[in-house]
């Protein structure tokens, strides 16, 4: 299959932080060396079974890993303060995340400008990231307190620069982009 080749040809260390107590990295360390493996082992083959990743463990290891995902607090729905932008562009909404990141990004790299043209790619997207972010509010229910546009672009900024980081890009030569 061309895809996973593909997506073994992207494999590379990646590094992420975790806030563990030493109990805590006591006991998955032990968990995971009971059955020889190291605690990114565990992890990686972990995660691989939670996004039915490049490499997974099997069709009921796939299951498992997400009815646990979908029982947790932060995976559930009727949650109301679970009801972010963010979560909104990466469900299926009909939206592109990228389209709305792309958007903030003009609407702050042109608003002071005088160009003529750039004046139209701020009202364009100004107007396009306003469309997005008003079917979000329209989804919330009414006693869920509405963030600006601001507040919620923070939120998906602070995800995206996260994302691209740990592809390799953010602080180590990707552009992040500014809030303000």
């Amino acid at each position: 299959m061309e895809t996973t080749k593909q997506e073994i040809a992207t494999i590379s260390e990646r590094n992420l932080k975790l806030n563990l107590s030493d109990a805590d990295i006591k006991r998955i360390s032990d968990t995971a060396g009971r059955v020889g493996l190291t605690v990114t082992e565990l992890l990686q083959n972990f995660i691989g079974d939670l996004v039915h990743g490049t490499y997974t463990n099997g069709s009921d290891e796939r299951m498992y890993a997400n009815q646990w995902f979908d029982r947790c607090w932060f995976s559930m729905d009727f949650i109301y303060e679970n009801s972010t932008f963010l979560r909104f562009l990466l469900g299926y909404n009909g939206y592109d995340i990228g389209d709305a990141i792309a958007n903030w990004k003009d609407i702050n790299e042109y608003k002071n400008s005088d160009d003529e043209d750039e004046r139209e790619i701020y009202a364009e997207s100004q107007e396009s990231l306003t469309e997005i972010f008003t079917d979000f509010l329209n989804q919330l229910a009414d006693m869920h307190q509405k963030p600006t546009l601001e507040e919620a672009m923070t939120e998906v900024i602070k995800w995206h620069d996260e994302y691209q980081q740990l592809k390799g890009g953010g602080l180590n030569g990707m552009q992040t982009i500014s809030t303000t």
